[in-house]
C-alpha cells in the first residue's frame, strides 16, 4: 500500500533541510536558526544607514586610483608628506596623527587589527559607536557577526587581517561623498603593506571606494583586484549592520561568502 502523501509543510521541511544543515535561516520557515545571530546583548542602536543612496560619490578610476569627480561636501584635510612605508607605521599615524584621511570625524578612533600577509582583509566604511568604545574596528557587535559569518565557512576571524576607510566616525554614520578619493586612495595603500591574499568588503562604503559601485551591483560578481601588479581575489558583501536590520538580506550575504571560499586564493 502507498503512504500518505506528504504534507505541504512536509514538503518545503524537505526542501530546505540543505539550508537548516548549514545553519542557515531561511526566513520563511517556521523555525528559523538564525546563524549570524551573536549571542547576549544587542549592538548599539546607534543607527549607521547604508551609504550613498542619495548622495553624490565621486566615481574612481580604478586602473589608476585617481578621482573624475567630487561632491560639494567638506573634504578631509590634505595629507602632507610621503604615506607610511611600513604598515607598523601607518598604524602609528592613524592613531595619532590628524592630518590622514579618515582622522578627523571625531575624537575616539578604532584602529585595524592583525598583521600583514593576512589570507583575508575585511573592509568596512567607517567604525560603529561600539568599535569606538572597544578602540578597534570590526570588533564589538559587528565583530561578533562578522566572526559568525566566516566562521560558516570555516575562516577564522582571528587569523583575518581587519580595517576601515576612516578611523573616526562621521556624526551621521556616513562618510562625506568628497572624501572618497582621499580614503581610497590611503586604502589602496594599506592594502598594499599588507599583502592579503583576498579582500572582503562590507557595504556600500567600501565597495564605492574602491569598486565605483554600491554593494548591490559588486556583490553580483567576484572581482580581481590589481595591487602593485599583483591580483587580489575581491568579494563584495552587505555591512554586518545591515545584516541586523533587514534579515532579508542574511540569504544573498551566505552567498557571497559562499563566492569567497570558491573564488578566494587560500
Amino acid at each position: 500500500m502507498i503512504g500518505a502523501a506528504p504534507s505541504h509543510t512536509e514538503r518545503m521541511q524537505s526542501l530546505l533541510s540543505w539550508w537548516q544543515l548549514a545553519g542557515v535561516e531561511d526566513f520563511c520557515g517556521d523555525g528559523p536558526v538564525n546563524w549570524l545571530e551573536i549571542p547576549a546583548a544587542p549592538p548599539s542602536a546607534v543607527a549607521a544607514g547604508r551609504a550613498a543612496q542619495n548622495r553624490s560619490v565621486p566615481a574612481l578610476d580604478r586602473s589608476a586610483g585617481g578621482r573624475r569627480a567630487a561632491a560639494p561636501e567638506p573634504a578631509s584635510p590634505p595629507v602632507h608628506g610621503p604615506l607610511p612605508a611600513s604598515l607598523e607605521a601607518l598604524h602609528d599615524q592613524l592613531l595619532h596623527a590628524a592630518d590622514l584621511a579618515g582622522t578627523g570625524y571625531g575624537g575616539a578612533r578604532a584602529l585595524p587589527h592583525g598583521i600583514a600577509d593576512a589570507p583575508l582583509m575585511v573592509i568596512s566604511d567607517c567604525p560603529d559607536a561600539d568599535d569606538l568604545v572597544a578602540g578597534t574596528v570590526l570588533s564589538a557587535g559587528t565583530g561578533t557577526l562578522l566572526r559568525n559569518m566566516l566562521s560558516a565557512i570555516g575562516v577564522d576571524l582571528a587569523g583575518c587581517y581587519r580595517a576601515s576607510l576612516a578611523v573616526t566616525r562621521p556624526a551621521s554614520g556616513r562618510l562625506p561623498g568628497a572624501d572618497m578619493g582621499a580614503l581610497a586612495d590611503l586604502m589602496r595603500h594599506h592594502i598594499a603593506l599588507v599583502r592579503p591574499r583576498n579582500l572582503l568588503l562590507l557595504g556600500s562604503g567600501a565597495s564605492e571606494a574602491l569598486l565605483d559601485a554600491p554593494v548591490a551591483t559588486a556583490r553580483e560578481s567576484s572581482h580581481d583586484f590589481n595591487q602593485n601588479g599583483g591580483r587580489v581575489a575581491l568579494i563584495a558583501t552587505y555591512h554586518p549592520r545591515t545584516l541586523l536590520k533587514r534579515p532579508q538580506c542574511k540569504r544573498p550575504a551566505w552567498e557571497d561568502l559562499q563566492m569567497l571560499l570558491k573564488e578566494g586564493r587560500w
